[in-house]
């Protein structure tokens, strides 16, 4: 007899069902169908997965086939109903919270200044338009529980009228539940002063870069990046500004105001390289304007890149 019992629980099929549903909702959700809190609502009804688990082991010692029927269907029904409630309720749980982090740096009579910006975690947006007497201000947007913003380092130093920022922009990627989607890490938005002289750092891994600073007085920029998706507007009344960038397998789209003559010079790998001829004509192994020895905005643009994407215009 207990030969037997042993013998029909072996030939149960419950837990490589169980298997077989989770990797079928897995590829439901890398391919996009599922809604986008179907695993957070799964999540909150884990406790079913017990109850599965009990039930396959009560029901088994009479039939192996009823218990792994019977966990299947508990099992089935907890990611029936986690679709549902994801659908039927699309916004955030009220568990969940809306988190942000705010940035504030005075400009206190600083006259130039050094942006160090080091992106660890999220997107990050730059642009002009600083409140008044604020050298540089913005903070966090859209990030909720399951995505946590868990740190943010901010240290001003000053030198004579010259104010240098740090700012370390941190998200936590440690593992979570459930798993989080492209489009929504959180993304970090600052306004920096407008007329300042400032050079520009930036630092990131694989970061989205969103850098409009074409109100900005930008004397040089130099982005360290990854596999990044990058879209720079130069500065339009900067004087004269050079732009460094150094990248890896990177989508880097740079607009040059039509007012801003360039020299662009180009080191890389296998790249795809799409250069403006009509303003930037090749000469050598540079892209110049015509006229960038005499005019009065100028930036010069040097770019190191692995296997990228590339678009000047």
């Amino acid at each position: 007899m207990n030969g037997s019992s042993t013998l029909a629980r072996q030939s149960g099929f419950g837990f490589a069902g169980v298997l077989i549903l989770l990797g079928v909702f897995g590829l439901l959700w890398n391919f996009n169908v599922l809604p986008d809190r179907f695993w957070g609502e799964f999540w909150t009804l884990w406790p079913l997965l017990l109850v599965a688990v009990g039930v396959n082991l009560v029901l088994s010692r009479q039939r192996a086939w009823l218990g792994s029927l019977a966990a299947l269907a508990v099992v089935t029904g907890s990611l029936g109903a986690a679709w549902v409630l994801a659908v039927t309720y699309p916004s955030p749980a009220p568990g969940l919270t809306i988190s942000s982090e705010s940035i504030s740096v005075k400009r206190d009579g600083a006259r130039s200044a050094r942006l160090n910006l080091a992106v660890g975690g999220g997107d990050l947006s730059l642009s002009g338009g600083a409140p008044s007497g604020l050298l540089l201000s913005g903070g966090s947007q859209g990030s909720i529980a399951e995505v946590k913003v868990s740190e943010q380092r901010v240290s001003v130093s000053t030198s004579g009228d010259r104010s240098t920022v740090d700012v370390n922009l941190n998200a936590d990627w440690s593992f979570q539940f459930p798993p989080r989607r492209t489009r929504s890490s959180p993304r970090w938005v600052l306004r920096h002063a407008e007329g300042i002289p400032t050079d520009i750092q930036i630092a990131g891994g694989v970061s989205d870069l969103d850098l409009d600073l074409q109100e900005l007085n930008v004397q040089s920029l130099k982005v360290d990046a990854g596999a990044a998706d990058i879209d720079v507007v130069l500065p339009a009344h900067a004087g004269r500004t050079t732009a460094e960038f150094s990248i890896g397998a990177a989508d880097l789209d740079i607009t040059v105001p039509p007012s801003v003559a360039a020299r662009i010079d180009f080191e890389g790998g296998i790249s795809s390289l799409n250069i403006d001829e009509s303003r930037f004509p090749k000469q050598g192994d540079q892209y110049v304007s015509p006229d960038f020895e005499s005019a009065a905005n100028r930036v010069t643009i040097k770019i190191e890149a692995g296997v990228s994407d590339i678009t000047i215009n």
